[in-house]
């Protein structure tokens, strides 16, 4: 079988694929992570590459190709990076629906998220609430309360201190039962029987001010993200590692997670729901013991999770100049109800 994208390095050939469409391009990002080859340093050879190609191979860091079949689309993309790239033979267009789907107001990575939740790559699962009401004590917090996320989106939830915030999130971690309505992820109804078999599918990083001194390392804060699977100690510490390398904080695997600062800390508490491999992200008031270094590195740290993994994510916050800054779409938490 002819294949569809080979890549070498120097004279020797690294990697093929025989898929279709954008496929070889995203089992080429995975292989490059697995194997921590620079993409710098390859030649990638394509059957065909129309603009979408091209957003991928920039996105991936590619800097030579050679395409067989080049859409004249592609062109401005490759120039614009500086891609060293020859083909063929040239055409005006590929016929594909996706040539049409990326406009040029799409940045690289505005236009890799789209490519990666259109061939279905991306982490996150939907999030449906219907009518919730919550009632604590005798009070209403809650009340007919309705929110949709689709796979891989992310919304921020604002409002006054004591309106519910952290209620809403405790009710979708299944901490609280609700008086009435329903709260979906994917397809299990929280608080079902295989609910409680599926709960590590969401993550949840909370407010860090605590002031403990019990012995524990970042990595083995990481480890509890895995505590009720049974894995040998060889297959822990490759999903602890790889975690922790996905959020950028493996250095800090045998530091005392007490002593780390709070940004550190945020990128380990991540580290950890990625290892439970959770696909939704709860977030409740991030930044509100971070110096200003700290909310950048979490500002970053989002974005390259919105953009690579995708997982849906629900942050709770009132800092209004740090919201500006993450640019993500929100919602008011006002009188028991989201406006």
């Amino acid at each position: 079988m002819e294949h569809s994208l080979i890549v070498t390095h120097g004279e020797e050939i690294i990697f093929t694929s025989n898929e279709h469409w954008l496929h070889p391009l995203f089992e080429l990002e995975d292989f490059l992570k697995e194997k921590n080859i620079p993409s710098s340093e390859l030649l990638v050879n394509d059957k065909i590459a129309g603009k979408a190609a091209a957003c991928l191979m920039v996105r991936l860091g590619v800097t030579r190709c050679h395409v067989e079949l080049l859409s004249e689309r592609a062109i401005p993309v490759f120039k614009a990076h500086e891609v060293d790239f020859s083909y063929d033979s040239l055409v005006e267009q590929i016929q594909c629906r996706t040539e049409d789907l990326i406009t040029d107001s799409m940045s690289i990575d505005d236009a890799y998220l789209f490519l990666r939740k259109r061939a279905g790559r991306v982490q996150g699962l939907p999030v449906k609430i219907e009518n919730l009401t919550v009632d604590i004590g005798r009070k209403n917090i809650l009340e007919n309360l309705s929110l949709e996320l689709g796979r891989g989106e992310q919304l921020v939830i604002h409002g006054a201190n004591g309106t519910g915030k952290t209620t809403l999130l405790r009710t979708l971690l299944g901490f609280l039962q609700p008086v009435q309505g329903t709260i979906r992820v994917g397809d299990i109804m929280v608080g079902s029987n295989e609910w409680r078999h599926n709960r590590s599918m969401i993550g949840y990083v909370h407010q860090e001010n605590v002031k403990n001194t019990f012995p524990i390392s970042a990595e083995e804060v990481v480890a509890i993200g895995l505590s009720e699977r049974k894995l040998s100690s060889k297959e822990l510490n490759y999903r602890v590692e790889l975690a922790m390398r996905r959020t950028g904080c493996f250095h800090l695997a045998k530091q005392s997670y007490h002593r780390l600062s709070g940004g550190e800390k945020q990128r380990v508490s991540l580290a950890r729901c990625l290892s439970q491999n959770a696909r939704v992200l709860l977030f409740d008031e991030p930044t509100s013991f971070l110096d200003s270094g700290g909310k950048e590195d979490l500002l970053q740290l989002l974005s390259e999770l919105s953009s690579t993994e995708a997982p849906t994510m629900i942050l709770v916050s009132h800092e209004t100049a740090w919201l500006d800054q993450l640019n993500w779409p929100r919602k008011e938490l006002k009188g028991g109800q989201l406006c």
